[in-house]
């Protein structure tokens, strides 16, 4: 197999989309390729393979960076993170210029500076492969991330960026057909599984779901579209018929009426925890938890889940977007239709009366992880389709 030289751009050194793109590489140096990952200072995660080589020089900041401040606090860090963000991308083009990779990938554009960049490593390296393993296919609101963003700069931008690409990565069919529609790019849209999550699981021993108390976790970010409020609104069904079922919240507070949920919480007797988990507090979280849920109204795909198979945890979610492709119904874990909390309510309840039948949903998430969707086929479906954009350019 050809020994290329890819480089990983990601911004920001924590969250999601960072321990993605970290696994990611990880995988892609496993397979042989020379791998150099750009990111910003203390990188929450480090080099996932020997061959990994991590450069931690972007002058960017942690998403976990939240906590509560004044508007004109947030409108001047605002300020200064845009300049950040443009003094990252200038190093970003001067360290790809030295490099000369023959392929480079982004996990996330969210603004018309990002499309310049793209733009301009494209002049700068016409004989490389650029990809985007696109998360999500198109820009949200922050403040409400159940509507898109539009802008009479931004929509040409990211339209010409996009057209610029030799290869998309999505993480499901629905997000392949978003991206298509949005965008109408012409080049591959491959669509790719998450990969595990074992970067987060640790070394500790990780009880079978069937032996763990009756406790449900949410994990993840605090966001309109996650259903934190329609799981709420499901907690008194589920403890009139499981009255022992405890409850446990955590993730950071983005763009959500905090203090409100918090309050609800408080009410409904739910274990809330406010703030970016860090990596070394993932495993007692799941390790404690005898199921995971997911009450999404939208997704094009959750790592949540995937790090739930990671854990030998099922999965109880709402069949929206791309989560039937992961959630098999009856198998890995139990789907509900999207905002009905009795349904949502039933299905917790059948995880929590039954523990042979979580632990048995949870060991099929980790094989089918294991077989479908672990880092190697991931990074081995990219390589190909790198080596196919690059002989489109030669």
């Amino acid at each position: 197999m050809t020994r290329r030289k890819v480089a990983f751009v990601e911004f920001t050194p924590s969250g999601g989309l960072f321990q993605f793109s970290a696994q990611l590489a990880g995988g892609m140096a496993a397979v042989g390729d020379e791998v150099h990952f750009y990111t910003g200072p203390d990188p929450e995660l480090g080099p996932q393979h020997p061959d990994v080589r991590v450069h931690a020089t972007l002058p960017t900041w942690h998403p976990a960076d939240t906590e509560p401040v004044g508007k004109l606090v947030k409108k001047l860090r605002r300020g200064v993170r845009a300049g950040q963000l443009a003094l990252a991308w200038i190093k970003v083009i001067a360290l790809l210029a030295r490099l000369r990779p023959d392929a480079v990938l982004w996990s996330s554009w969210r603004f018309s500076m990002d499309a310049a960049g793209v733009l301009i490593v494209r002049r700068l390296l016409p004989k490389a492969a650029l990809a985007l393993v696109a998360h999500e296919p198109v820009p949200r609101k922050r403040a409400d991330t159940t509507q898109e963003r539009h802008g009479r700069v931004l929509d040409p931008a990211l339209q010409k960026a996009w057209s610029s690409l030799d290869a998309v990565f999505v993480l499901g069919e629905a997000a392949k057909e978003t991206a298509i529609r949005r965008w109408g790019i012409t080049c591959p849209v491959v669509v790719v599984p998450h990969g595990d999550e074992s970067a987060l699981r640790g070394s500790a021993p990780v009880p079978p779901a069937g032996e763990t108390e009756p406790v449900i976790l949410f994990f993840g970010a605090w966001t309109a579209y996650k259903g934190i409020d329609l799981l709420f609104d499901a907690i008194p069904a589920v403890k009139e018929k499981v009255p022992e079922a405890r409850f446990v919240v955590a993730g950071s507070v983005q763009g959500v009426d905090g203090p409100g949920l918090l309050a609800r919480a408080e009410e409904l007797g739910v274990d809330a925890r406010p703030g970016y988990v860090a990596t070394e507090d993932v495993p007692a979280l799941f390790s404690a938890a005898r199921a995971v849920v997911t009450p999404y109204r939208r997704a094009t795909q959750s790592g949540v889940v995937h790090l739930a198979y990671t854990f030998e945890r099922p999965v109880v979610s709402t069949a929206v977007g791309d989560i039937p492709s992961a959630v098999k119904d009856g198998v890995t874990g139990l789907l509900v239709p999207p905002d009905d909390p009795a349904a949502l309510a039933d299905a917790l309840a059948a995880v929590l009366t039954d523990p042979d039948l979580a632990q048995r949903l949870g060991r099929a998430g980790a094989e089918w992880l294991a077989a479908e969707a672990s880092w190697p086929v991931v990074a081995q479906e990219v390589h190909d389709t790198l080596e196919t954009g690059l002989a489109g350019r030669r």
